[in-house]
């Protein structure tokens, strides 16, 4: 078999290569246009494909700088179709490692495995094999919530203090600047013409998003999303309500609960009040009773596995 080796580059199709590959190998679904956005907040070379001649996808791996752990920077499994040879897979993570292990900006390597992946055990063995060990653990905390009780929620007396209104375009400035001053975010969108079309294409055209505002300054933002279950975002057999972004302003944790209760009343305004909010968090641990707890508590996932190469 000829096979084609190239780096990302826009426009060429290739996050929709990429999405295809995860999806099938992986199980979890994927969406090319949240992966063209990751990929151009990156290296070129930290993207690597092979292809049939003729274009056609064999495998695919990627890497990333850690936004919370400096010098450490993730490289990705090594994702294939069925039709992929093992030598090829092998080659362009090989490739990406030697151009890790050379980058200025890479002082440890890691990788994280999504618990839920059809290839959990595989990831694993290959990972380990080349030094890869356990770190720590991502827990994912799902709690459902009553959109009339949760509307209805008693707020501290600052958080009630904050201002709201429902956005609209005129608010896109606004929406901007908390969007970048999230940082996870940020970290995926960092271009504000790609954030302003996000708005205008996507959260405000479906409406109910929400802004908080402490005198002049915007503090924070949301917008609900039904959602269907999908074994990646929404579990389960039912319709959920997400937040399909959440910004906040360094300082302003306590505007949360608020952001909630508005986003609570707009789907109260729009008559969703038969499906409920998913509430959601991401933590970190490697304590063994949170392990524990995940396997017998069903609004706690053992969500992913941090590794590290030694």
């Amino acid at each position: 078999m000829e096979v084609k080796y190239t780096v990302w580059e826009p426009d060429k199709g290739l996050e929709d290569i990429q999405a295809k590959i995860f999806s099938h190998a992986s199980g979890i679904p994927e969406r090319a246009e949240v992966i063209r956005d990751r990929n151009l907040q990156r290296a070129p070379e930290m993207t690597r494909y092979a292809l049939t001649n003729e274009g056609e996808p064999l495998a695919y791996v990627t890497a990333r700088d850690s936004s919370s752990e400096t010098g450490r920077t993730y490289v990705g499994y090594p994702w294939t179709m069925p039709s992929c040879p093992s030598d090829v897979q092998l080659k362009i993570f090989d490739e990406m490692m030697t151009y890790l292990d050379a980058r200025e900006g890479t002082k440890e390597i890691g990788t994280t495995i999504i618990q839920r992946s059809n290839l959990r055990n595989t990831q694993l063995d290959f990972f380990k094999k080349r030094g890869f060990v356990e770190d720590t653990r991502i827990f994912r905390y799902i709690l459902p919530l009553d959109v009339v009780e949760t509307s209805n929620l008693e707020l501290s007396e600052e958080a009630a203090a904050l201002t709201t209104k429902v956005a609209t375009e005129n608010d896109m400035d606004h929406l901007v600047e908390i969007f970048l001053a999230e940082e996870s975010l940020r970290n995926q969108i960092s271009d504000e013409e790609r954030i302003k079309s996000y708005f205008r294409d996507r959260v405000l055209k479906d409406g109910h998003a929400v802004i908080l505002f402490d005198g002049d300054k915007v503090v924070a933002a949301t917008a609900p999303l039904r959602f269907q279950p999908n074994n990646a975002r929404v579990f389960g057999d039912e319709e959920k309500i997400i937040m399909r972004f959440t910004a906040m302003r360094p300082g302003y944790n306590y505007a949360w609960p608020r952001l909630l209760v508005e986003l609570a009343k707009e789907c109260k305004k729009a008559g969703w009040t038969d499906i409920k909010i998913q509430a959601e968090s991401y933590f970190e641990s490697n304590n063994s009773a949170m392990i524990g707890l995940a396997e017998i508590r069903p609004e706690l996932v053992d969500f992913e596995i941090v590794m590290v190469k030694r």
